[in-house]
């Protein structure tokens, strides 16, 4: 569709790309033409009805209506007897070129409307593609606002204004990455390679189904993601030079079910209390209508997670 209404506002009327173009469909109807008289079809205007309706599209209306004064001048002097000359017309010749005329004007005015309407959608589809982007604007300044604002609010506790800062720049990263969609959705894979960015090559293995995520869930997906990308960081197999997470995924029945799985990480074992991040996970996947089920291994934490993408 964008291809066609590309190619519509490049052939405007009155220009020699509009003039091409009648020309081109006036010769091609004509031969179709002669090769139906040629197999003994007694059909006046059967190709030039098309011809009308493809230059009218493509070129506007001054295109039809030169069709449609070329296709009455060729039939004419090619096909009317005597033939290669502009003879008298009978009765039954006026009525055909009449017929042929009016319905070919309802083609040309049908095909106007039409890039009337594809015109104004073209149109809307710009501004709102503006709109977009200047709300994505100001929704990044308003996320650079808030860490700013976080960061001087604790300028003598920097680790949790760090941590803090991360929270908001993941929610600003999966909200550009939806923004950034045609769709308005994007997958679980792009989530998770986000947070994993610039090492998920290395880092990171997933295996799962191409499962598209709503704006409304990709926000708290992305934060889910985060906290989990920052406890390996700080804890986990990520903090070794040689860990790295899998994550393997699966829709059942309108849920995701998510495995989180840490390899070749140290040690780990359950905290003596349940930290602010943990419950950033749960609450987040609680209201996507989920749960989560945390478990120490040997060589990783291991999460078991279902959620809504929608």
């Amino acid at each position: 569709m964008d291809r066609w209404a590309s190619l519509l506002e490049r052939i405007r009327p009155y220009s020699p790309a509009a003039l091409i173009v009648a020309l081109a469909c006036i010769a091609l109807a004509t031969a179709m033409q002669m090769a139906f008289a040629w197999m003994g079809a007694k059909v006046l205007f059967t190709s030039f009805f098309p011809a009308v309706l493809l230059a009218s599209l493509l070129a506007g209306v001054p295109a039809g209506i030169l069709v449609i004064a070329g296709a009455i001048l060729v039939v004419w002097w090619t096909f009317i007897p005597p033939l290669y000359q502009f003879g008298p017309l009978g009765a039954d010749d006026v009525l055909n070129f009449a017929f042929f005329a009016i319905s070919a004007g309802c083609i040309v005015a049908l095909s106007q409307l039409y890039r009337d309407v594809l015109r104004r959608v073209r149109t809307r589809d710009r501004e709102r593609d503006l709109l977009l982007q200047e709300l994505e604007h100001r929704g990044r300044n308003t996320y650079a606002v808030v860490e700013s604002i976080v960061r001087n609010t604790l300028a003598d506790d920097p680790e949790r204004a760090n941590a803090i800062a991360g929270r908001v720049r993941a929610v600003s990263s999966a909200n550009d990455l939806v923004n950034r969609s045609g769709t308005k959705t994007v997958t679980l894979k792009a989530l998770l390679a986000l947070e994993f960015a610039p090492n998920a090559d290395a880092r990171l293995r997933t295996t799962g189904p191409n499962i598209g995520v709503s704006p409304d869930a990709a926000r708290k997906l992305g934060l889910v993601f985060h906290e989990l990308v920052t406890n390996a960081m700080k804890h986990g197999a990520l903090s070794v030079p040689n860990g790295r997470v899998v994550v393997q995924w699966r829709a059942d029945d309108g849920m995701v079910q998510l495995d989180w799985k840490e390899e070749n990480g140290p040690r780990v074992s359950p905290p003596r209390q349940q930290g602010f991040g943990t419950v950033i996970v749960t609450q987040s996947l609680k209201s996507l209508g989920g749960d989560i089920s945390i478990a120490f291994d040997a060589d990783g934490l291991r999460c078991d997670m279902t959620f809504a993408c929608r």
